[in-house]
């Protein structure tokens, strides 16, 4: 066999074990009660605010903790810590994806991804959702 044979064959074999590995529980949510179940494992839940309760933020007395009521795909709510600064337009929100862990009956997540309304509806620009935006020179 050629060096280029094993050049590109090992090529082949680290970019198979890459994909692999990025795959690896990709496409999987999960749900408070695993999350329970499941206490040392970081876990990943698609869930929506509960904006009947408040999200509270108070930079003075902490600047690392925000913490609010999410509901999961079972309608299961728990209590988060988020370990950061409030996510803005967090009250918006459609959905929310959460990574991290139980503890104690509380999520702590590592990190917020928040998914708000759509400013498009039907391929067209929704202006209801332009309220506080401006747009060109004024002129």
């Amino acid at each position: 066999m050629n060096k280029g044979a094993i050049v590109g064959l090992s090529i082949v074999v680290i970019a198979v074990v890459l994909l692999l590995l990025a795959l690896d529980g990709a496409g999987t949510y999960s749900t408070f009660r695993e999350a329970e179940q499941n206490p040392d494992k970081v876990i990943t839940i698609i869930g929506t605010l509960n904006k009947s309760k408040p999200v509270v933020y108070d930079p003075v007395k902490n600047t690392d903790l925000t913490t609010m009521f999410v509901s999961d795909k079972e309608n299961v709510e728990r209590e988060v810590y988020f370990h950061g600064a409030k996510p803005r337009d967090i009250e918006k929100s459609e959905n929310i994806t959460l990574t991290g862990k139980m503890v104690n009956e509380i999520f702590h997540a590592e990190t917020i991804l928040v998914k708000c309304p759509s400013k498009y509806e039907n391929g067209k620009l929704n202006p209801a959702t332009l309220e506080d935006q401006q747009f060109g020179t004024g002129r």
